[in-house]
């Protein structure tokens, strides 16, 4: 029987792009230490990433896990919604 894979499903906005670098880094860190893989999904109605640990994650893991790729989510995906923001005031 197959164990299941730890699974990290990260949400990001629509309007969020992607920096392949980054995600690239994501998608090995993920894999290499944590046995992992990245899922994907693009609503329209959030305002930044949202990450689900999903699948078989030991605790400790889990806490390393989210250590180690937070910072990691954060510099694969960005909003230029900031610079709409320049004209106001």
């Amino acid at each position: 029987m197959d164990v299941p894979q730890p699974v990290l499903l990260l949400v990001v906005p629509a309007e969020w792009e992607a920096v392949p670098e980054g995600v690239t880094e994501l998608r090995r860190c993920l894999g290499e230490d944590y046995g992992g893989v990245l899922t994907l999904r693009s609503p329209h109605a959030l305002h930044s990433p949202l990450a689900h640990y999903c699948g078989l994650w030991d605790r400790a893991e889990l806490r390393l896990a989210r250590r180690d790729l937070t910072p990691r989510i954060e510099a694969a995906f960005f909003n230029l919604a900031w610079l709409e923001l320049e004209g106001v005031g």
